[in-house]
């Protein structure tokens, strides 16, 4: 999930994206499933939330998900 957020943190990607960055060459169900969570639990949001399944739709970091991360990351 932290490296997830460290990887929005730069920039909104799409899950394909976010795959490539974590070193996959597809969307895996794990990465389905821990951006679901996160979509969940409000670390992260849709750029288009109208629609969820567009072929167009990436992911940012809230500002829950910075503070996570940043009590995640050693000062």
């Amino acid at each position: 999930m932290i490296r997830v957020l460290r990887l929005l943190a730069i920039r909104p990607m799409a899950k394909r994206e976010l795959a490539g960055g974590l070193g996959h060459k597809e969307v895996s169900g794990q990465l389905n499933s821990t951006v679901r969570e996160l979509l969940a639990e409000g670390m992260i949001e849709q750029t288009i939330p109208g629609k969820p399944t567009s072929r167009l739709q990436k992911y940012l970091v809230t500002a829950k998900g910075l503070d996570a991360l940043k009590k995640a990351e050693p000062q």
